[in-house]
């Protein structure tokens, strides 16, 4: 299933569908190029959730944890996330360049994010484990 988005449009589709997914689902596994929208799609959905924080990027931190969700970026990163697991408590996980480690997720949403030849932004849900 694909979601196609034009520059600055918002992402309201993508979020609702997504969120009819929560309550079966553990973690979010975003993939894809360098400002095609996984962090930008990550504060739509924390904000729809009513996370009372500014969602910003994880690349300096690795890890952001806040109200209703753990917010991880996995480039540099090796291995699995195991590390991280005592945050992930009753909150939804949302692991950024996920392809590039292991995790133990049963129940999961994949997504790539990434730029058509119209420099639109596409959403590309391309496992769903539920």
């Amino acid at each position: 299933m694909k979601f196609i988005f034009k520059h600055n449009e918002k992402l309201d589709s993508l979020v609702d569908y997504v969120k009819s997914k929560l309550n079966k689902i553990e973690a979010i596994l975003l993939n894809g190029e360098l400002g095609a929208g996984k962090t930008t799609f990550t504060a739509a959905l924390a904000k729809s959730l009513n996370e009372s924080k500014q969602i910003v990027s994880p690349t300096f931190n690795t890890i952001l944890v806040y109200d209703k969700i753990v917010h991880i970026d996995a480039y540099k990163l090796k291995g699995d996330l195991f590390a991280f697991e005592d945050y992930f408590e009753d909150k939804l996980v949302i692991v950024e360049w996920s392809d590039l480690i292991k995790h133990n997720f049963k129940k999961y949403l994949k997504i790539n994010v990434y730029f058509d030849q119209d420099q639109n932004h596409v959403f590309e849900i391309v496992e769903e484990i539920l």
